[in-house]
């Protein structure tokens, strides 16, 4: 690709800017509860668009907000929040069953 013909616009301008993502999946990209992504939605550090009962984040809004905040150790902090999540459900299947 030429960058004449993408110099002066931002790479995410155009069809970027329309695409959307459910709360639980936004939540997923940022390593993130929904609860969490849902206050910062409120707090207006993610634009959101409501569609009946569910709201979905912007990708562009969610990049922006990745790129600032994003850092591997809150990756492995939440990476581990669901293994101890599963070791949880394996425990109560195994009590259950």
């Amino acid at each position: 690709m030429d960058e004449e013909e993408w110099e002066g616009e931002p790479l995410w301008s155009g069809a970027w800017e329309e695409m959307t993502v459910p709360v639980p999946l936004a939540a997923s990209l940022l390593c993130l509860s929904p609860h969490t992504v849902g206050q910062l939605i409120e707090g207006g550090h993610l634009v959101a668009e409501r569609h009946g009962n569910f709201r979905f984040v912007t990708l562009v809004s969610l990049f922006a907000y990745r790129r600032r905040h994003w850092s591997p150790e809150l990756a492995a902090r939440y990476n581990a929040a669901l293994d101890d999540a599963t070791a949880l459900d394996q425990a109560a299947d195994r009590l259950a069953g």
